[in-house]
């Protein structure tokens, strides 16, 4: 060696620089921990809004039309249309707490389009808390236009 000293702690500084080093160290492993948390618990939040919307399908008549793609581009109503139709099915949908009618309304185009239908009139669109269910609940009827020959016309159909 050239003679020159190496510094090192005071014997009686290490233990408080050992101190110091020890709490930054929990420090950060609390903030480590506390930013994971947030993530987990933001991840639980958008994995609950992902979730897909439930929807069941009750078939009053048949359609008389094949099925349609999935994706198929149908027609959505707010009321009742000018012309002659018949009522197939009633749709019904429920999407979670942080679902909104955007959210629920393709798993309602969906099942219309499955069932053969024209178009679908909404009777109920919206969000809702009851015993049963807390999100956001669509109810609609789907609707093929015009009268089909083969199938027998009863009282309770609507026209």
């Amino acid at each position: 060696m050239t003679g020159k000293k190496v510094a090192c702690f005071d014997s009686a500084l290490a233990p408080a620089a050992l101190w110091r080093l020890f709490v930054a160290f929990v420090l950060n492993t609390k903030r480590l921990l506390l930013a994971g948390l947030i993530a987990a618990t933001a991840a639980g939040c958008f994995k609950a809004a992902e979730l897909p919307p439930q929807v069941t399908y009750t078939e009053i008549q048949a359609s008389g039309n094949a099925a349609k793609p999935p994706t198929c581009d149908i027609t959505v109503l707010r009321h009742d249309p000018l012309t002659e139709y018949r009522k197939v099915g009633i749709i019904e949908a429920e999407g979670s707490v942080y679902a909104s009618e955007q959210d629920v309304m393709p798993a309602v185009k969906r099942k219309a389009c499955e069932s053969g239908a024209d178009a679908v009139i909404i009777l109920t669109s919206k969000s809702q808390t009851t015993e049963n269910m807390v999100g956001y609940y669509v109810d609609a009827v789907a609707i093929v236009y015009g009268k089909n020959p083969n199938i027998p016309i009863s009282p309770h159909i609507s026209h």
